[in-house]
């Protein structure tokens, strides 16, 4: 497709014709796949995320600057999203590893394994009592009341974007103060 079809495809989805966008899907649709199939090797995820792709495209037309290429700008996104799918996946496997790592722990040495939790258990307590009482609430909120970060912010009188920051803050704190703790002997 020609840049001025595509520009006039667009034209007419911002017009309000959302059909029309079934001509940009059917025309770049196997770009696309190709893009998320190389890295995942994976076809009902790379047939989700392809979807995707094209979702996130249809509400990000207004912002394509109509003197580059489509194609590009599309592909851009695939890459994008395939991306963030294979963070997900590393993710994943990173806590799926501990968690084979842990009852493997368990498993060997039962006792063993309960001391660990335990000074683990003790670590955490400890480290909560050295938060700020407005960390400590937070803390609280997120993870035994489970509120969600809107509700949170509402309750600190913070942004919501302030909130996500500062609980990120105090989960690197934990994490850090943990793993000094643990490191004693």
């Amino acid at each position: 497709m020609t840049g001025k079809e595509i520009n006039a495809i667009i034209d007419r989805i911002l017009g309000g014709q959302v059909d029309a966008y079934g001509e940009i899907v059917r025309a770049y649709q196997d770009a696309i796949w190709r893009v998320i199939a190389f890295g995942l090797h994976d076809i009902s995820t790379t047939e989700d995320l392809v979807q995707q792709v094209f979702v996130n495209a249809y509400f990000k037309l207004d912002t394509f600057k109509r003197d580059r290429d489509f194609g590009a700008w599309l592909r851009g996104i695939a890459r994008n999203q395939l991306r963030e799918e294979m963070r997900r996946r590393r993710r994943y496997t990173r806590r799926l590893a501990t968690y084979r790592e842990r009852q493997e722990a368990r498993l060997a040495d039962n006792s063993a394994f309960e001391r660990h939790e335990d000074q683990l258990r003790a670590a955490l307590d400890a480290c909560r009592e050295s938060l700020s009482p407005s960390a400590a609430e937070a803390l609280e909120m997120r993870y035994t009341k489970a509120l969600g970060f809107a509700e949170i912010a509402a309750a600190l009188q913070r942004t919501v974007a302030a909130t996500r920051q500062m609980m990120g803050r105090i989960r690197l704190s934990l994490r850090a103060c943990i793993e000094e703790r643990m490191a004693r002997p």
